[in-house]
């Protein structure tokens, strides 16, 4: 009976995709025969290494062939490319393990096969660590699994089945965890975590050579300038009739701002002064870390500003961290330093999209709020340009085998907490469609589309902020929970070390403490957290870090608009302990704005997407079942 339940509810699945893939209105036609495509499909079910040996085939297939692919899985657009990830403090059992004796395994085709994973390995900044490329030492030993290394493997890889060496055989090694997923729109998987299994998986989803500046993965190909990767001379999807046809143009930043006065102007651009030069790579078959160190000439000569930044690409999606840490805190504060009403814009140039959608958040309040690129500006598109900002996400959908979703999580809620803290700054979203609209620096003139943000002016209070932060001794500190801990004893010492941050954020906090916006601590709190939320913080689970903020602040905040960050910071760390929370955990935040690559967002549309991506697969780590194993 459970064989033919399966049947029945795959046949339903097959069937339902078939009516479902009628709804895409970007669909496009392919000329591989059911039958073969049929046949694949059995054995991707059975090893996910299929697709990898014949990458050929998705230039061939239709658009309706690959929704049932993804439907067949059990899975939706978005759970198809989610990779998972699992920190090593999840597996204190294992800690000191050595990683090459670690591997994944899934039940697929009735038998365990080992699954595509990697464990990668991080500085004390949150880096990618490649031994003899980083500044900041390793995070822990390397070779060896500690707290913060990073287990990484597809939801898709994992199993339907939970292994039962009755039923799938006896394997080599010993099962050390079996880890459950659970996504909201999809059946539970299951994988294991191996110690000593010597099989690997032959899948490689993503393959860098990084002498020739080129990235491959089985649905998208880039091509990079490998002294600059600001400079991308191309982009092209790898699915379905438009494969192998470029659709980048050009990526433009310019920076101008006075020096120490507003009226000393130098003028920064991309290609010309700002250089993101490619170190190293870490290079896994489910995603390749890129570190970058990012430099900054004028007049032909390197000027101080020198840090690296890391960049993750995955199969079908890119994401860059933008850390918030010790070391970043530094510079950010001496390069601001000298700065006076800087202007930037950052913008994308595409190519070849003529008929591709583009809407975002703020503007999306329809079904038929969409922008269509055919070099003229339609009054709607006008409307998209006129926005202050894009909201929790930008979509375009390029109607040539791939979509574009890009997921904000900069921490500004619009006309929140720290939304305020930035009067002063004028911000604007740019969007062009205009074949008449050339810049000097493309490639292929006129915007087809161009979309991007630009900013002036400084902030006041921001400046105001950082000129206050406390000297602290750094040699001391590495990550942001050491620094709390550290201020927490100068507060609780009366030295007062954040009295100068206390009066630069109290204008602000009185402000709106008397426009009647935030009158309570419940109330300042609930605003500190909704933007935060927005960022990721390494080293302590979000529930804990937003219960130590919120009660911390509930706790000593009588007067909203006279905030002792000091007392703050101190409750925080009493709290921590009270609770067996070690807060010298806490390493770094980082806003990880991630651009997603799916094939298509799905019937719900880009909204529906976003509720996914804030909704993704969760795992549940538990003991190994009790089956006898080889070793």
């Amino acid at each position: 009976m459970p064989a033919l339940r399966a049947a029945l509810a795959l046949i339903i699945v097959i069937t339902l995709s078939h009516h479902q893939a009628l709804a895409r209105e970007d669909g496009w036609e392919g000329t591989l025969p059911d039958r073969f495509f049929d046949t694949f499909m059995e054995f991707y079910r059975n090893d996910p290494s299929a697709l990898a040996r014949y990458p050929g085939g998705l230039r061939n297939i239709s658009s309706e062939q690959l929704h049932r692919a993804i439907i067949g899985l059990d899975t939706t657009h978005f759970s198809y490319l989610y990779p998972m990830s699992i920190r090593g403090h999840e597996l204190p059992t294992l800690e000191g393990t050595p990683i090459k004796r670690l591997s994944l395994m899934a039940v697929r085709g009735k038998r365990m096969i080992p699954i595509p994973f990697q464990i990668d390995e991080f500085d004390r900044t949150g880096l990618i660590w490649i031994p003899g490329h980083n500044k900041a030492p390793a995070e822990g030993k390397p070779d060896i699994l500690d707290d913060f290394d990073e287990l990484v493997f597809m939801f898709r890889d994992g199993g339907q089945l939970r292994y039962d060496s009755q039923q799938h055989g006896e394997i080599e090694g010993r099962v050390l965890h079996e880890i459950r997923l659970d996504s909201p729109r999809n059946n539970p998987r299951y994988v294991y975590l191996m110690l000593d299994n010597p099989e690997r998986s032959e899948a490689n989803y993503v393959q860098v050579d990084f002498a020739k500046g080129r990235i491959d993965t089985t649905v998208m190909e880039m091509v990079y300038d490998t002294k600059n990767v600001i400079n991308i001379e191309h982009i092209a999807s790898k699915v379905g009739p438009h494969h192998g046809i470029n659709l980048f143009d050009s990526m433009y930043i310019n920076i101008s701002t006075g020096i120490l006065n507003q009226n000393m102007r130098i003028n920064l651009e991309s290609g010309k002064n700002i250089r993101a030069v490619p170190v190293a790579v870490k290079d896994g078959p489910i995603r390749a870390s890129f570190l970058v160190r990012t430099r900054i000439w004028y007049m032909y000569l390197p000027t101080l500003f020198n840090q690296q930044f890391g960049i993750h690409f995955y199969e079908q999606g890119i994401v860059v961290p933008s850390r918030f840490a010790i070391d970043g805190m530094r510079t950010l504060r001496y390069f601001l330093m000298f700065l006076r009403e800087p202007r930037i814009e950052f913008s994308v140039d595409f190519h070849n999209l003529e008929g591709a959608k583009v809407t975002f958040d703020s503007v999306h309040k329809t079904d038929e709020d969409w922008g269509i690129v055919d070099g003229v500006m339609s009054p709607f598109e006008e409307r998209m340009a006129s926005y202050r900002l894009p909201g929790d996400w930008l979509h375009m959908a390029s109607g040539r085998g791939w979509e574009m979703f890009f997921a904000n999580h900069m921490p500004v809620v619009e006309n929140g907490l720290f939304d305020a803290f930035l009067d002063g700054m004028t911000l604007s979203m740019i969007y062009r469609d205009d074949k008449a609209d050339v810049l000097p620096h493309e490639r292929f003139p006129g915007a087809t589309p161009r979309f991007g943000f630009s900013s002036s002016g400084m902030p006041g209070y921001v400046i105001d902020l950082l000129s206050s932060l406390p000297r602290m001794n750094f040699s001391r500190i590495d990550t942001l929970g050491e620094a709390i801990i550290l201020l927490a004893e100068e507060e609780n010492r009366g030295r007062g070390k954040l009295d100068g941050y206390d009066r630069a954020a109290n204008k602000v906090l009185s402000r709106l403490r008397d426009e009647g916006r935030i009158t309570s601590a419940t109330q300042l709190a609930d605003a500190f957290i909704a933007d935060i939320n927005r960022m990721k913080f390494t080293g302590m689970e979000r529930d804990q870090l937003h219960g130590l903020l919120r009660d911390a602040i509930i706790a000593v905040v009588d007067d909203p608009g006279a905030v002792q960050h000091g007392q703050v910071l101190a409750k925080m760390v009493e709290l921590a302990n009270a609770r067996n929370i070690d807060i010298a955990q806490l390493r770094y935040g980082s806003m990880d704005n991630t651009l997603w690559l799916p094939d298509w967002t799905g019937e719900g549309g880009p909204r529906d997407f976003h509720w996914q991506v804030q909704n993704p697969p969760r795992h549940t780590i538990r003991p190994a079942p009790p089956q006898p194993t080889l070793y």
